[in-house]
């Protein structure tokens, strides 16, 4: 209930936030998801003939969004508020569900004693619930595509994690059944879902086995099966050819595959700092960010490197004495790989941390409960980090909630990208202020002369 109010509160500046930015091809300037009829038709447009026909799933629940209340803006973000919530109540269960694993096994120097986990899960989720770094996921109304597969994702491995522990032979595979129901509509609201099978069996191996290797070797069939669903995945998304597909995104991009792949390196370490110190000043829609030409150029690119490689090391370190820990940190970086690895997107987007985040701060926690050992000290350090983040979230969904307030913002961080003076210019034309709207996009020119939609 705690978690609900909060998350209420802290979002409740949001509510008739305007469309921004892919709000507009994916919702409000798309055909298809005007739905006035509930029929199989008319869904199955929407879901199918829309840009990002490979998400059907969000696509689907923005048409029954205008299908309901049109373009009337509250109805959108109260969806994606509610989606939210969903989602911390869910990871609660499963965050529970392992803690109590972890404890009756006494895999975690962590997890000892009279530990309370019904404690540990809800300080956990909160923290995660109220982060500001999840702005981006909640209130930019499309980025629903992201937080409802990852809604489904935490879903399916509850509901496994259930299934294992049921002694019923029935409600186990009535629970296996909603895990793989969950794991399809999470891979049909998007692509990060791909990764849900070789968690689900991580945490089996994690878990259940034991890190049994001769369990692992029986089940190297299972093992293959995981990898021909990533290859049928990739096929499905990205055609018979996927390294040509990948490698032919790149036209339309000012990097190459090797600079994305280095400038990565560096962008996930960003990621894990904005994690820890989330201020509004630091956060950004569009990052204009340096790109890495090779490992010491800039520096600090191979510099990030070891760092995930440390991580990477310290989680096959930790995997006998401190499962969990280990299981958090490959979770945080497996969750990462595919919006930050080969793919020609974007180079950086703070939503992308949002299910990558989950089991860090679950970490954080346990550290945290390690090493303070008065309760009432952790009751203190709770309330002071769950207290800050809600003001900095609430203040950041301030700028979210204005159009003009969200481009100068992004421009004050971003100033030598042309792609948020040009907004800004757009912003600015429509609200009538034609100077300073010439002025935004004659600077849009001056850095891109080469975008014919600037000279639009």
């Amino acid at each position: 209930m705690i978690v609900i109010l909060l998350v209420s509160l802290i979002y409740s500046n949001t509510l008739n936030g305007p469309f921004i930015f892919d709000d507009g091809q994916n919702i409000r300037d798309n055909p298809h998801i005007r739905l006035t009829q509930l029929d199989y038709e008319s869904i199955r447009e929407a879901a199918f003939e829309s840009i990002l026909a490979k998400r059907p799933i969000a696509n689907i629940s923005f048409a029954l969004n205008y299908y309901f209340h049109g373009y009337d803006l509250p109805g959108y973000h109260l969806v994606n508020i509610l989606i939210h919530i969903m989602t911390a109540i869910f990871l609660y269960f499963l965050i529970k569900a392992t803690l109590d694993i972890v404890y009756k096994r006494h895999q975690s120097a962590f997890i000892v004693g009279s530990v309370n986990v019904e404690y540990i899960a809800f300080a956990a989720v909160l923290i995660w619930a109220v982060h500001p770094l999840h702005t981006q996921s909640v209130t930019y109304i499309v980025q629903r595509m992201n937080s409802m597969a990852a809604m489904f994702y935490i879903l399916s491995m509850l509901l496994y994690a259930k299934a294992r522990l049921a002694s019923g032979r029935r409600i186990r595979w009535v629970l296996y059944g909603g895990c793989l129901a969950a794991g399809i509509l999470g891979l049909g609201t998007k692509e990060i879902a791909a990764t849900l099978p070789a968690f689900i069996f991580l945490y089996e191996w994690y878990f259940f086995q034991d890190l049994d290797r001769a369990w692992l070797k029986r089940k190297l069939l299972i093992s293959l099966g995981i990898l021909a669903v990533f290859g049928i995945i990739a096929v499905v998304y990205l055609g018979i050819h996927p390294f040509e597909k990948i490698l032919s995104g790149y036209g339309r991009r000012d990097f190459t595959l090797v600079q994305r792949v280095l400038t990565e390196f560096r962008i996930v370490i960003h990621y894990m700092t904005l994690l820890v110190f989330p201020h509004p000043d630091r956060l950004n829609l569009d990052y204009d960010f340096p790109l890495s030409y090779s490992l010491i150029n800039p520096v600090s690119t191979v510099f990030s490197l070891m760092v995930i490689i440390g991580l990477l090391g310290t989680a096959v370190y930790l995997a006998r004495r401190e499962r969990l820990i280990s299981f958090c940190i490959l979770w945080f970086i497996g969750n990462l790989a595919i919006e930050s690895s080969v793919i020609a997107l974007e180079l950086v987007y703070e939503h992308r941390t949002y299910l990558p985040s989950m089991f860090v701060i679950l970490a954080a926690v346990l550290a945290a409960h390690y090493f303070l050992k008065d309760r009432w000290v952790r009751v203190v350090a709770l309330c002071c980090v769950v207290g800050m983040f809600s003001v900095w979230t609430y203040q950041r969904n301030l700028i979210w909630a204005d159009e003009l307030m969200l481009w100068t913002d992004i421009l004050m961080k971003s100033p030598n990208k042309a792609r948020p003076h040009n907004n800004l210019g757009l912003v600015l034309l429509d609200r009538g202020e034609n100077d300073g709207a010439i002025e935004q996009l004659e600077r849009a020119l001056e850095l891109a002369p080469d975008r014919y939609a600037i000279y639009n």
